[in-house]
Parts: structure tokens; sequence; C-alpha cells
């Protein structure tokens, strides 16, 4: 098989794993993306012309697919964000709320001005 019908394959891997992401266990996908990136950042390299018409129709299809996958990645990236951001308001909430009175600030003191 050569190079570019296996980075065809790898990147037709890629695609439907990114796309699987919102469906299930986000860890264990995004440990396989990474595994497949790799994969195919391997094979990028070695890709050399000519190339055949065949060759030239699969690379076509992975440039589309591609553009599919980052945007994908970029969305994937941005719930992590959210995710992460919303896990650190929940904790300091959880903190205020289990003591409340633990971070007052005694920075000034009020003077009554009667005599």
């Amino acid at each position: 098989m050569s190079t570019v019908m296996l980075c065809h394959s790898i990147t037709k891997q890629l695609k439907e794993a990114v796309e699987e992401v919102a469906a299930g266990n986000r860890d264990s996908i995004i440990e396989n993306i990474e595994k497949l990136l790799m994969e195919r950042q391997s094979l990028l390299g070695s890709i050399q012309p000519p190339f055949t018409e065949d060759e030239q129709v699969l690379g076509k299809q992975m440039m589309a697919w591609n553009q599919e996958i980052d945007r994908k990645l970029i969305q994937l990236r941005a719930e992590i964000k959210r995710d992460m951001n919303g896990l650190t308001k929940k904790k300091a909430s959880a903190q205020k709320y289990t003591s409340p009175y633990e971070n007052l600030q005694h920075d000034g003191m009020f003077y009554d001005k009667k005599k």
C-alpha cells in the first residue's frame, strides 16, 4: 500500500474519531486522536511526488477532511476550556459556601466621630 493510501486511511479514522467525541468517552477518544495524529505526521514526511491520478484524488479528499478535522478539534478545545473554567468556578463557590468568612479583608477600620 502506498504512503498516500495509508495516510488517507489514517485521516479517515481520525475524522471518524473526531466526530464521535461528542457521543462517548472523551478521554479515551482524545488519546486515540493523539495516536492517529502522530501516525499521520510520521507518514506526511515520507510522501513524495510524482502522484498518480488516484493519489491526487485521495489527496484532495484528505485536504477537505483535514479542514473538517481542524474545525472539530478547535471546537473540542473550546469545550474542554469551558469545562475547566466551570470546574474552577464550582470549586470556588463550594469553598465560599463551606467557609464564607475565610477570605474577608480587614484593611481598614471604622471610627465613630460622635463625641
